[in-house]
């Protein structure tokens, strides 16, 4: 529960944290801790890029909400590939690309509810791709604070 804390940016990004490392041991490395919130973020990445291509099998869904649809899928695997990266990286302690893959990974889901918003943001997509946007950042941000920890 520190952890989240010392990470979270607000009451939404704390509560997220509490609730994605419920099942976690109290006294646990930060390591362990952004361990499990990089598995959760690759798993709810996973899920709305499933739900996304599910959507986007209705043939009555209107041509802009199709095209954001398409546009995020396309941006969720190069996300799925990043997150993947970022916990290679806290499992192995080898970050010479974390930080860059953190940054493309907000960028391009930033992008995609970007494009999202003015189409589909009472969409549930649009609601997922703001958990993934908390949830990748939550698992950066854990990761970091962990290195920090484990230098000092």
């Amino acid at each position: 529960a520190s952890a989240c804390h010392q990470v979270s940016t607000g009451q939404p990004v704390l509560e997220l944290c509490m609730k994605t490392l419920h099942a976690a041991f109290e006294n646990s490395e930060v390591t362990e801790y952004a361990n499990i919130a990089t598995g959760t973020s690759q798993y709810s990445c996973q899920e709305t890029q499933r739900i996304g291509k599910n959507l986007l099998q209705n043939p009555s869904l209107p041509k802009e909400l199709r095209a954001a649809y398409d546009h995020c899928i396309g941006k969720y695997d190069m996300v799925k590939n990043k997150i993947g990266a970022i916990d290679n990286a806290v499992r192995t302690c080898w970050f010479a690309t974390f930080k860059q893959d953190c940054v493309d990974v907000a960028a391009a889901i930033d992008d995609c509810a970007h494009n999202l918003q003015p189409v589909g943001s009472s969409s549930p997509l649009y609601k997922m791709v703001l958990t993934d946007r908390d949830l990748s950042t939550l698992s950066c941000s854990l990761a970091l604070h962990g290195v920090a920890k484990q230098w000092h």
